[in-house]
């Protein structure tokens, strides 16, 4: 067996873009793999483009790329913390629901309540909860 788990959130106006988290989750859903023995892709848009790098020729170009990552996932694991100013979020949580993949959240800090109460299949104050669910339900 194995899934592919996308990271959803903010990263424009975000001090280090959301990488802290990330790889933070990474690692958390690496490790649960590992226990569950499945194999595991973790979807990190950082490691393809950033603000700070600038290296996109187009924003079209960045959604799409992203979109067609989500549409290649199984799950979508979503940083809900500072939505309210984050688009970006929005359309990717959205796109998932529009493709039938399933999104997790977690977060409790300036939370945009559409993708919280209506993109969310189960949401979490905590990130070790998101992905303990994750693992509960997606990798057995």
């Amino acid at each position: 067996m194995s899934i592919k788990v996308y990271l959803a959130g903010a990263c424009k106006n975000i001090p280090d873009e959301g990488a802290a988290w990330r790889n933070q989750a990474t690692a958390m859903i690496e490790k649960a793999a590992e226990w569950n023995n499945i194999k595991i892709k973790v979807i990190n848009p950082l490691n393809y483009f950033t603000y700070a790098e600038n290296k996109q020729k187009s924003h079209k170009q960045v959604k799409n790329f992203y979109m067609n990552q989500i549409r290649k996932c199984d799950v979508v694991l979503v940083n809900l913390s500072h939505t309210d100013t984050s688009p970006g979020t929005a359309q990717e949580t959205q796109f998932a629901v529009d493709h039938d993949i399933p999104v997790i959240g977690f977060g409790t800090t300036d939370i945009y309540s559409w993708i919280s109460d209506v993109d969310c299949d189960v949401t979490f104050e905590s990130m070790t909860e998101a992905i303990d669910y994750i693992s509960d339900y997606f990798m057995e």
